[in-house]
């Protein structure tokens, strides 16, 4: 997009109706390359909920997302379109459900073997023209720096501001209805990215992941799920007590628990990942 109407369309933008706002969030996605990478096998992230004091989770669905029920509107999803919200660390996901003093249930999911998906980080590009390195990818953020340095100023600077409006919309307050609306305008432009990558408004220096369910067992797999007390110590850090972990899983995606807690926080891994038969 010409540099002048970017500006002048962005500052007008919180002042536009609603409708208007949706036309421009969908010109700025088809017209400017789209960000997205390609992430191996091996790739971990985890999801926590709350649990009652004397809850047990029994099967996967007691860890996966809520089946039978509609999608209600999230910071990635539209009412309706389900993703599973991950985070990067342990931590990180039980600060996003807001923990202090709970018992929890944590389910860490991995990139199985032979898999790959494609993840779109909203913001990278704005994050490594800022900083030198992306939030996500590393060392390949030279290559990115590369391909923007070879663009001519202008289209590299609309590049860039894009990034970063599209990244402030996402991150920047918790007006959903447009925060998800850019989501479902990347699902819909880009068919073979399954996952939207965005830093976590709760968790300084973290990232979530949402990632759309209807073909999450093609390419994840469960690695564990533990059970504990965590307390919220200060600043986003937690201490778990009282762990305990499925040590096996039977094909109908029922737990089997080990029967001693412990307060290491060691995680028992499944191996093999588990995945339902049919996917």
């Amino acid at each position: 997009m010409d540099l002048d109407e970017l500006v002048a369309r962005i500052r007008r933008f919180a002042e536009s109706r609603r409708s208007e706002q949706q036309a421009f969030i969908n010109e700025l996605v088809a017209i400017h390359p789209t960000l997205n990478v390609r992430w191996g096998p091996g790739w971990r992230f985890r999801r926590a909920r709350i649990l009652e004091s004397n809850e047990i989770p029994q099967t996967i669905d007691d860890v996966i997302w809520p089946k039978n029920v509609p999608a209600k509107l999230g910071r990635a999803n539209t009412e309706g379109f389900r993703v599973l919200y991950l985070a990067d660390r342990r931590d990180t996901s039980l600060r996003e459900i807001g923990v202090t003093r709970e018992w929890v249930a944590i389910a860490q999911f991995e990139i199985r073997p032979e898999h790959a998906v494609f993840i779109c980080p909203i913001g990278e590009l704005f994050q490594i023209v800022r900083t030198g390195t992306g939030f996500l990818l590393g060392a390949a953020s030279d290559e990115v720096s590369s391909m923007v340095n070879v663009c001519p100023i202008h289209e590299a600077r609309s590049l860039v501001i894009t990034d970063a409006f599209l990244y402030d919309l996402m991150t920047g307050h918790n007006h959903y209805e447009v925060s998800a609306y850019i989501s479902a305008a990347i699902f819909k432009k880009l068919n073979h990215v399954s996952a939207i990558a965005y830093t976590s408004r709760r968790q300084l220096g973290a990232i979530n992941v949402a990632v759309r369910v209807d073909t999450f067992w093609q390419d994840w797999g469960l690695g564990s799920v533990t059970r504990a007390y965590a307390e919220h110590l200060v600043l986003g850090f937690y201490r778990l007590e009282k762990v305990t972990s499925v040590v096996g899983i039977f094909k109908s995606g029922r737990f089997q628990w080990n029967e001693d807690s412990s307060d290491e926080e060691a995680v028992h891994l499944l191996a093999p990942l588990y995945f339902p038969d049919n996917a």
